[in-house]
């Protein structure tokens, strides 16, 4: 039996932290979905942690999918890693990649942990909001597959280029017969 409290900070907001306890015998995933849910983050998107040395310097990645290219290679499952395979003493360095897109992480510090039961994660302390999510929709568009310019693609002539520019254009179209070029 071990409780190990954390804390969690932001390097975009210095009045943000968020203090935790959890069991050490707790999987990695248990403490993803708690940080999703007292942070309102989106479960959907991808996340790793990192463990890493006191200069924040990334060692094992503990990943939400079997991500291993080839069968040599250490690769540690959130669902399938303790908690306490990695933090076991006071200082002990996570870092938790919560947007790939833009690389934005949360550091988590180990300030305690002792030999009690915890019961499951609690928040004990929150200060400040969380750095938002980022929304894939803002990226893609609300509307995927619309058009996002004016043009009438339906029109023969788009451009009202005269019609022998047309019959000479050089590139290749969606509708050519690539067999018979």
């Amino acid at each position: 039996m071990m409780t190990i409290r954390l804390r969690i900070i932001s390097g975009e907001d210095e009045n943000f932290f968020r203090e935790i306890e959890i069991g050490g015998g707790a999987t990695f995933l248990e403490l993803h979905n708690f940080i999703q849910k007292i942070l309102n983050f989106d479960e959907g998107q991808m996340a790793s942690f990192f463990v890493t040395d006191e200069e924040w310097q990334k060692n094992e990645e503990v990943t939400l999918m079997d991500m291993a290219m080839d069968e040599t290679s250490d690769s540690f499952i959130m669902a399938d890693t303790r908690l306490n395979k990695f933090i076991f003493e006071k200082k002990q360095r996570l870092l938790y990649v919560f947007d790939f897109f833009n690389e934005r992480s949360l550091f988590i510090e180990t300030f305690e942990i002792d030999g009690s039961a915890c019961p499951g994660p609690k928040c004990l302390r929150a200060n400040g909001d969380a750095p938002e999510q980022l929304d894939l929709s803002d990226l893609l568009g609300e509307t995927m597959g619309e058009p996002s310019n004016n043009l009438d693609l339906e029109e023969d002539n788009p451009w009202d280029l005269p019609d022998d520019e047309l019959d000479n254009d050089n590139m290749i179209s969606y509708t050519d017969d690539l067999e018979n070029l």
